[in-house]
């Protein structure tokens, strides 16, 4: 699938209307991200928003459009950082079966340790607002498509140098991987015990082979 387009950023819109933006876009998508991440999309007022991001209701509805829009943009930005942070795991200087444990006990950390239990954005934003927001829907399917596109990838380095069994199909397995990887967080928001958590990973390892 085609990443969709993303919305026009305030700073174009800016430049279209011929006035500077006055706020850091970044450290504003980075705020609302993290109140949307903790409260939820329909739990968050724009107030919230605007104590959060420092901007009068006037400058968010001119910079996103509305509250929606901001979060669109704050998804986007979160899940570009997710997907990298994955990939940089997956590819370390290790042999492909540790680089995949490692990024997957990287989930168990954060499920036990994730102060009140918020999850993943990407989760939580699945869990509360599909299947009804159409808008939201493709930047969600596309970014679980880009992290299984990931984990695919390290299972086929794996087969390559013999660490995962060479007749299993890497694009199921991906696919495999990335249920294993939304249980985790998933897991995390109710159970607090890293140690069944590393469980679930080693079980999936062995699986593998």
């Amino acid at each position: 699938m085609t990443k969709p387009a993303s919305l026009p950023l305030p700073a174009e819109r800016s430049q279209e209307r011929g006035r500077p933006r006055e706020f850091d876009l970044d450290e504003v998508v980075a705020s609302a991200g993290r109140v949307f991440w903790e409260g939820g999309y329909h739990a968050t007022s724009v107030g919230t928003l605007c104590d959060a991001t420092g901007l009068l209701r006037g400058s968010l509805y001119g910079a996103f459009g509305d509250k929606h829009g901001l979060l669109i943009v704050a998804f986007e930005c979160y899940a570009d950082g997710a997907v990298a942070r994955l990939k940089e795991r997956l590819e370390a200087d290790l042999p492909p079966r540790e680089c995949l444990r490692e990024a997957l006990l990287h989930y168990t950390r954060l499920s036990a340790d994730l102060a009140g239990r918020h999850g993943c954005f990407i989760t939580n934003a699945a869990l509360e607002l599909l299947p009804a927001d159409d808008v939201l829907r493709p930047y969600i399917e596309t970014t679980l498509q880009r992290i299984g596109a990931q984990l695919t990838a390290a299972v086929i380095r794996g087969q390559q140098a013999g660490d995962f069994n060479a007749d299993l199909d890497e694009n199921a397995v991906g696919t495999f991987l990335l249920c294993i990887v939304q249980g985790l967080r998933v897991l995390g928001k109710v159970e607090s015990s890293e140690k069944k958590l590393v469980g679930i990973v080693d079980m999936t390892l062995r699986a593998l082979l």
